[in-house]
């Protein structure tokens, strides 16, 4: 049996529907690289988890690599400041990129950055004030205007920094990145730094409430998956093994992945392991339905998960959104449903959004943010009261299925 290309909970070796999201980026480099300034305001693509946004700053990392930029990644954290993680993934990267003794006084000015600021036993959730703070904002900015400048004296094209759980991130922090930005745009000769972010929903108000010119931000979307991405997920890795997935089988995990991306990595590895394919092989509906219960217990254990973490509160928002149905459900009717009013339920709904378990889906409506939620929250209260479950309860998608095999598909939806 050869080894399973599918990879649920980290980045897959194929990343499927993203191409313009990627196209995104990679403009954005290029207009730095081409004008030798910066990659002017924040790039931020947002959207719920298991939709592959770290995925998608990974692939657009290497990409920028392959394309001749000097890359640094970091993630958001309320723990700990930037600027000494900031420091330590670009000495990481000076030194991958081996420039020798040409990044001897970059390499130095980074060590004394951590050095300085990396200091260790510092308060979960609280920022440091004064001095520190000062520090660590200017550290951010000359950490990230000395590391552009180098890039472009050295033959690269600039510096692409890569945020993700950019929400996360210290309000000092977001500030200081932000900051950095409008000043790096302003200079008359030019800074090469563009930086890409990665998080919640809650960034469209995370990034203004750190600067009100963070309104400049180019905000992405990213959403559920088409039809004809899933089928390139799946099939496109198993091909590079020298295994085939039939029609039949494709259409089966298609339909029950409802587009989101961490269901299909799942039913994926879940089918393969069914299957147990050597070279030549071929997935069959059957190796589908036998790896779809386990991406379903897989899945149940993510939703047992994420209402466990819930409040009381929360929880009976979440329950009673499950019982107006799988689709987008009516503020009014979801006040209706706990008895109260619009405005009593307001702080529990932000709450919830800020968690990336529901968001607004139109006017006054809200949704799910994943597949097959609602279904599960259903069934669970039925378990705890000891009611039957009904014959079919399976959670409708909320995107239009695909087409039988050689049927007219539409329109192409991917993104």
């Amino acid at each position: 049996m050869l080894a399973s290309p599918y990879a649920p909970g980290s980045s897959p070796g194929y990343l499927a529907g993203r191409g313009r999201e990627l196209d995104d980026i990679r403009n954005r480099l290029a207009r730095m690289s081409a004008l030798g300034r910066s990659g002017g305001p924040l790039l931020a693509f947002y959207g719920s988890r298991g939709l592959g946004k770290t995925s998608l700053l990974r692939e657009a990392q290497r990409d920028a690599r392959r394309a001749g930029y000097l890359t640094v990644w970091v993630t958001g954290r309320d723990d700990v400041d930037m600027a000494p993680d900031l420091a330590r993934s670009l000495t990481e990267e000076v030194r991958r990129e081996s420039f020798g003794e040409r990044a001897k006084g970059l390499l130095h000015k980074l060590d004394k950055v951590q050095v300085e600021l990396g200091v260790p036993g510092a308060k979960v959730g609280v920022e440091m004030a004064g001095p520190t703070a000062a520090l660590n904002t200017a550290a951010i900015e000359s950490t990230l205007e000395d590391a552009g400048r180098f890039a472009r004296h050295h033959d690269r094209g600039g510096l692409a920094v890569f945020v993700d759980e950019f929400q996360e991130a210290r309000l000092g922090d977001r500030r200081s990145l932000l900051i950095a930005l409008q000043h790096f745009d302003g200079a008359p000769d030019g800074c090469p730094v563009a930086v890409v972010a990665a998080g919640l929903p809650s960034m469209l108000g995370a990034v203004p409430e750190a600067a009100t010119f963070g309104e400049r931000t180019k905000f992405v979307e990213v959403g559920l998956l088409s039809d004809v991405a899933v089928a390139e997920a799946l099939r496109f890795p198993a091909q590079e093994l020298g295994v085939s997935w039939s029609d039949d089988a494709i259409f089966e995990a298609v339909t029950a992945s409802h587009g989101y991306p961490h269901r299909a990595q799942l039913i994926g590895e879940g089918s393969w392991e069914a299957a147990r394919p050597d070279v030549g092989g071929r997935i069959e509906v059957g190796h589908v339905r036998q790896g779809l219960y386990a991406a379903d217990q897989q899945m149940a254990t993510l939703f047992r998960s994420r209402v466990a973490k819930a409040t009381g509160p929360q929880r009976r928002f979440l329950a009673a959104m499950a019982d107006l149905g799988d689709g987008p459900v009516a503020r009014a009717d979801l006040a209706a449903r706990l008895e109260t009013s619009t405005t009593s339920i307001s702080q529990v709904r932000q709450e919830l959004i800020d968690r990336g378990l529901i968001e607004p889906a139109g006017y006054g409506e809200l949704r799910f943010t994943i597949p097959g939620f609602a279904g599960f929250l259903r069934r669970e209260a039925r378990r705890e009261t000891g009611q039957a479950p009904p014959a079919l309860d399976a959670p409708s998608p909320i995107r239009s299925l695909p087409q039988r095999p050689g049927a007219d598909p539409g329109p192409d939806s991917s993104t």
